[in-house]
C-alpha cells in the first residue's frame, strides 16, 4: 500500500479515500532491560489472525531506542532482524505498518525508550505509584528530558537528540522499502522536561480559579484517588474543560514550535534521505492529551499527516469502567480544531487502553462514533496477551470503511441501531471496500437507486462512480 495526503484526506495508490484502523504492538521491555531478546514481543501468527478477524488492517509496530542502539551509532542487528521478521509476519496477515519511536518516561532506565547512554541525569528515579505520574514529579526524568530536547551531548561528543534522528534515517533505509511499512511516527508523547511539574501547578490553579477552590485542596484531591474523580467530574462541563485548555495553551507554545518542531523537521530530512513516499506522523506534546490545544507549526513535508493521543483522565487506573464520554468528547474535538487548523489528515495513534476491563463498551463506542463521523484513521491502545476475548475487542469489531472511491465520507451508527455511510463517488480504477461483519445485511445505493455488490465474507467491494453512495447495515 502506498498512502499519500490530499488536504486533510488520506489516499491510496488508486484514488481511494484510505481510512485506517489498527492497533498498538509495543514491546518494551522492562525497566533497565539491555538485551534485545528482553524486547520482543510475546504476539504469535494466531494473534495477528485474529486482530484480522475484528477487521482490524494495521498495526503501529513500536521500535525502542534503547534496543535499536544499545550503543552511541551503534545498530542493533538482532533487534534489527527482529523487526524484519515482524514486518515480514505483519505484511503476510495483511496489516499495513507505522513504526514507532515509543517511549514512556523516556528512558529504558526509569519506563521505556532511550537507552542509558543517552539517559543524561544525576538524579536518582523513583517510581510513582501511578506510573505516568512520574513525568510531573520525577527530577531524574525531567533532567533527563531536557538535555535531549538541549540535544547535549553524549560521552562521544554528540548530541543525543542528534543520535536519536539519526537512528531514524537509518530505519528508513532499512525499512522503508518494505512493503509493510507506510509511515514512521517519530517519537511518541513528547513531553517537557523540568517544565512539566511548573505546567501541572498552572492546571491545578486554573481548575481551582474556575471552580472557587483553594489550590491546595484541588492539589491534596488529585494526591487521592477519590478525591481524584471528584475533581475530574468539574471537567464534565465542556466550557470549563476548553477553558482550562486555552489557559494552559499558550504555556507550551514554546516548547511545540521550538525543540518539538525542531526534532520533527530533522527526523522528517532523514527519513526523506532514503524513503520519499512514508507518512510521518507528527504527535502533539503529552499534556494534548489531556485536551490541552497544541500551537503545531506545519511541518514542511509533502505527506505528513496529525496524530493526537487521547485518553479520558482515569485512564490506568481502576476507575477506567467510570470514565466520562463528556471529557473523552472535549479532548477529541480540540484535537479536530487542531487538524483542522493544520489541513491535513488526522490518524489517532493512541486511544482507548481498556485492558481487561469490564463495562467499557459505552465509551469505547462513544469514540468509534466520534472517529466514524470524521472519518478519522485509529490505532486502539494496545494488544496484549488475552486480548481476543476482552470486551474492548468484542467493540471494536463493528462495521468500518477501510478504502472508499470518492471524498467526504460521514459514517456512523444510526437511531435503529443499525450502520450506515455515505459518500459523494468518483470514478476510479478500484472498487470501494469495507469490512462488515458476516452476519450482518448490507444494502448499496447510489442515488437512490440500489445497486449489486461482491461480498467475500466479511470484504464488502462496491462499483465506483459518480453519484451520492449510500451503504445500509442492518
Amino acid at each position: 500500500m502506498s498512502l499519500s495526503t490530499e488536504g486533510s484526506t488520506l489516499v491510496d495508490e488508486h484514488g481511494r479515500q484510505r481510512i485506517l484502523h489498527g492497533i498498538n504492538l509495543v514491546a518494551k521491555g522492562s525497566p533497565g532491560a539491555t538485551e534485545p531478546s528482553a524486547f520482543r514481543g510475546c504476539w504469535t501468527g494466531e494473534d495477528l489472525a485474529q486482530l484480522r478477524d475484528i477487521g482490524l488492517d494495521s498495526v503501529r509496530l513500536g521500535v525502542n531506542w534503547a534496543a535499536t542502539e544499545p550503543r552511541p551509532g551503534e545498530y542493533s542487528p538482532q533487534h534489527l532482524d527482529w523487526l524484519a521478521q515482524q514486518l515480514d509476519l505483519l505484511h503476510d496477515a495483511g496489516c499495513a505498518v507505522i513504526l514507532d519511536g515509543h517511549q514512556d518516561l523516556f528512558s529504558q532506565s526509569f519506563g521505556n525508550g532511550a537507552p542509558a547512554w543517552a539517559t543524561l541525569t544525576a538524579q536518582r528515579f523513583e517510581a510513582t505509584e501511578l506510573w505516568s505520574d512520574a513525568y510531573l514529579s520525577s527530577p531524574a526524568v525531567h533532567e533527563a528530558y531536557d538535555a535531549f530536547w538541549a540535544d547535549a551531548p553524549a560521552g562521544d561528543g554528540v548530541g543525543i537528540r542528534t543520535r536519536f534522528v539519526a537512528m531514524w534515517g537509518m530505519l528508513s533505509q532499512r525499512f522503508g522499502s518494505h512493503p509493510a511499512v507506510i509511515g514512521y511516527d517519530v517519537l511518541n508523547e513528547p513531553t517537557p522536561g523540568s517544565a512539566a511539574p511548573q505546567l501541572f501547578g498552572a492546571i491545578i490553579h486554573v481548575v481551582a480559579e474556575l471552580t472557587g477552590q483553594a489550590p491546595e485542596q484541588v492539589m491534596a484531591d488529585f494526591a487521592d484517588p477519590a478525591a481524584k474523580l471528584s475533581q475530574l467530574a468539574q471537567l464534565e462541563d465542556p466550557s470549563l474543560h476548553r477553558t482550562l485548555g486555552d489557559r494552559i495553551a499558550p504555556m507550551l507554545a514554546e516548547f511545540e514550535q521550538g525543540p518539538v518542531h525542531a526534532l520533527y523537521t530533522a527526523a522528517a530530512r532523514a527519513i526523506r534521505e532514503a524513503d520519499p513516499r512514508g507518512l510521518i506522523l507528527r504527535e502533539h506534546d503529552y499534556f494534548g492529551n489531556i485536551g490541552i490545544p497544541a500551537s503545531i507549526p506545519p511541518l514542511e513535508d509533502a505527506a505528513w499527516a496529525y496524530s493526537p493521543h487521547g485518553y479520558d483522565l482515569v485512564v490506568d487506573t481502576a476507575a477506567m469502567p467510570q470514565a466520562s464520554d463528556t471529557r473523552v468528547t472535549t479532548i477529541f474535538e480540540r484535537a479536530a480544531e487542531t487538524g483542522e487548523g493544520l489541513g491535513v489528515p488526522v490518524i489517532v495513534g493512541e486511544w482507548g487502553a481498556f485492558g481487561t476491563h469490564e463495562g467499557i463498551a459505552r465509551h469505547a463506542d462513544a469514540q468509534l462514533e466520534l472517529f466514524d463521523a470524521r472519518a478519522w484513521s485509529w490505532f486502539y491502545w494496545c494488544w496484549e496477551p488475552g486480548f481476543a476475548a476482552t470486551e474492548a475487542a468484542a467493540r471494536l469489531r463493528r462495521p468500518r470503511p477501510r478504502a472508499v472511491a470518492g471524498r467526504d465520507l460521514r459514517a456512523g451508527t444510526s437511531a435503529g441501531g443499525g450502520w450506515r455511510a455515505a459518500w459523494t463517488g468518483i470514478d476510479c480504477d478500484a472498487p470501494s471496500e469495507f469490512w462488515i461483519p458476516p452476519e450482518r445485511e448490507v444494502e448499496h445505493l447510489v442515488d437512490g437507486r440500489r445497486q449489486e455488490l461482491r461480498r467475500e465474507q466479511a470484504t464488502v467491494l462496491l462499483a465506483p462512480g459518480a453519484g451520492e453512495h449510500r451503504l445500509r447495515v442492518s
